[in-house]
């Protein structure tokens, strides 16, 4: 049997897997919005199952496209590209830090800290992404497929929260 440190270990080699196989499929950002719609969508479950995998999948992407950089993979147009490169190291920080968090309350704190680079990231993409959803109550915005809004932030607020940007 494998103790909790293997098992994160390899969970996280899975991930980092499905990471790469997804922005080679697509570009780095719609990668990164494949695994920040699983941690959203597990906040909204209350669970943290999968998240430390997921943040580590999308440090991997940010550092990946940081060091080999071009507009196509980040999915930006190339008068874009300066600023998309420029939202890496943010990103591949601050899913490092949302990777170490441990609680339901700390994740989400790191989640929001997260979504501030990726919005801007989100505002440069060509093409389908996701919304950018803003509650009033607790303050945080998220990013989200173009559906019914699902707040991680607090799900017994589920609902609750107001499209800023497609």
């Amino acid at each position: 049997m494998l103790n909790r440190s293997a098992t994160v270990v390899i969970a996280a080699l899975v991930a980092l897997a499905g990471a790469g196989r997804a922005a080679a499929a697509d570009d780095a950002f719609a990668g990164i919005a494949s695994q920040y719609e699983l941690i959203r969508q597990a906040l909204i479950e209350d669970s943290t199952e999968g998240v430390q995998e997921r943040a580590l999948a999308i440090q991997f992407t940010a550092s990946r496209l940081s060091r080999a950089f071009s507009a196509d993979a980040a999915g930006v147009a190339e008068k874009d590209a300066a600023a998309a490169r420029a939202l890496l190291p943010e990103i591949t920080e601050r899913a490092g830090r949302l990777a170490a968090a441990e609680g339901l309350a700390a994740v989400r704190s790191e989640l929001a800290e997260l979504t501030k680079p990726l919005v801007r990231y989100q505002a440069l993409v060509q093409g389908p992404r996701p919304i950018v959803v803003y509650c009033p109550m607790v303050k945080r915005s998220w990013l989200q497929p173009d559906e019914a809004i699902g707040n991680p932030y607090d799900p017994s607020m589920l609902r609750c929260g107001e499209v800023v940007a497609r």
